[in-house]
């Protein structure tokens, strides 16, 4: 399968918080792996391509900015993957603002993305 993402991804071992668009429930997703432009995660409940998602993610930072670095980014379900477990899936977000509106966000996962392609 062809690789069509835009950026690296960071590995990241955490949790975020996903409102679903048009829902008052928050569900916690497992991150997978977190970039520039996107989030890999796990879920529990299924969800459709193209569905809207507010994802809140708290994330402990390592390295020069270390630190904890919050941020709230409405992100868009851009491919799904049924697990084993019938009620697991591994999807695949794309946030199209995080440049503009967590720079700070934006800055640390952009310094990440080089120091991994150096490697």
């Amino acid at each position: 399968m062809e690789n069509r993402r835009r950026a690296m991804r960071i590995p990241v071992a955490s949790i975020a918080h996903v409102t679903p668009h048009g829902l008052d429930q928050t569900i916690d997703v497992m991150i997978r792996d977190l970039s520039t432009s996107g989030m890999g995660c796990y879920v529990n409940h299924a969800c459709q391509k193209g569905d809207m998602m507010l994802t809140k993610i708290k994330l402990d930072l390592p390295g020069e900015d270390e630190g904890v670095l919050s941020a709230s980014l409405m992100g868009q379900v851009v491919w799904v993957k049924a697990l084993h477990d019938e009620k697991k899936y591994a999807i695949g977000l794309e946030f199209r603002d995080m440049e503009k509106r967590h720079p700070s966000l934006y800055a640390h996962l952009k310094m990440l993305e080089k120091s991994s392609l150096a490697n």
